[in-house]
């Protein structure tokens, strides 16, 4: 009986021993592998005695490095409660032989007034500088009457002035075309917030459609503005629904104003019409959080 109960014990024991086994020769195999690994891997210098592992693994390169960012983040000023305030540049220069004269006004911001007036004041300078240096180089020099001076002026009037709005029309006149001066517009309009140059992409979301409705919109006021002048032969061409047809516009109170150039949509004696289309018009393909927005009663920027 002895016998048979010690056999019993052993049969139990055996499964539990096997698993010990089993488990030995498990552990004794990765610490082969975990040591052949180690033999083969570059030694690393030994840490200094004030340094700790992780301090080594943070001071190593990672290869986890991130792509940088390389655009330039928007500013945006928080802007005072009243608009800024305006004041007039003047640029005046002669040809020291007497054959041309240069006189442009332009607007600008009193520096303190606004954050961004220094680089509102710097695009419309160079704006004045790019004109006088293409008058200079250009037909300045060429003598259209004995003893007359070529002139070339610029004036403007302002058309939005808030304390987030700036929107100015410069007028330029040169009259070294010969029997009639020639007279262009430039429009210039800015948001003060970042001291940018608004482009249309900027004031509608749906650019296509504004454009056709500003179309539509400069046909209509036209036929009533020019009366039997209206020729549709040379009106309709002229303020398609093409942005280089309404290159002249200006923010306002009201509506957005589009001066359009001479001859695009009749002849001289028509000169350089002026239409106006209102906010409400246009409040539907607008940008809802855009610059302009609240100028047709829509949210705004944030």
């Amino acid at each position: 009986m002895e016998s048979n109960f010690v056999a019993r014990r052993l049969a139990a024991f055996l499964p539990i021993a096997g698993i010990a086994i089993v488990a030995l020769v498990a552990v004794i195999t990765a610490m082969t592998v975990l040591g052949g690994t180690e033999s083969l891997a570059t030694p690393s210098p030994s840490p200094s005695p004030s340094s700790t592992p992780t301090a080594s693994i943070a001071a190593s390169p990672t290869t986890l490095a991130m792509p940088s960012d390389t655009s330039s983040p928007v500013i945006m000023a928080l802007l005072p409660s009243a608009p800024p305030i305006p004041v007039a540049g003047r640029k005046i220069d002669r040809d020291p032989n007497g054959i041309w004269l240069v006189d442009i006004r332009y607007p600008e911001l009193k520096t303190d007034s606004t954050p961004f007036a220094a680089a509102v004041n710097d695009d419309i300078f160079n704006e004045v500088q790019t004109r006088f240096v293409a008058f200079e180089n250009g037909p300045a020099a060429i003598v259209q009457t004995p003893g007359v001076m070529n002139t070339f002026t610029g004036t403007y009037t302002t058309d939005l002035l808030t304390p987030d709005l700036v929107s100015y029309t410069e007028r330029w006149v040169d009259d070294t075309a010969g029997a009639q001066p020639a007279t262009t517009v430039t429009t210039m309009n800015y948001w003060l917030k970042t001291g940018q140059r608004l482009d249309l992409e900027d004031i509608f979301y749906d650019l296509p459609g504004a454009l056709a409705i500003i179309s539509q919109q400069s046909r209509d006021q036209l036929h009533r503005l020019l009366g039997a002048g209206y020729d549709p032969n040379i009106a309709d061409a002229g303020t398609s629904a093409a942005i280089a047809n309404f290159g002249g516009w200006a923010l306002t109170a009201t509506g957005l104003k589009v001066t359009l150039a001479e001859f695009q949509v009749g002849t001289a004696e028509v000169g350089l019409p002026v239409v106006l289309v209102p906010w409400s018009v246009l409040a539907g393909v607008m940008q809802p959080n855009g610059p302009a927005a609240r100028l047709a009663g829509l949210p705004g920027p944030s």
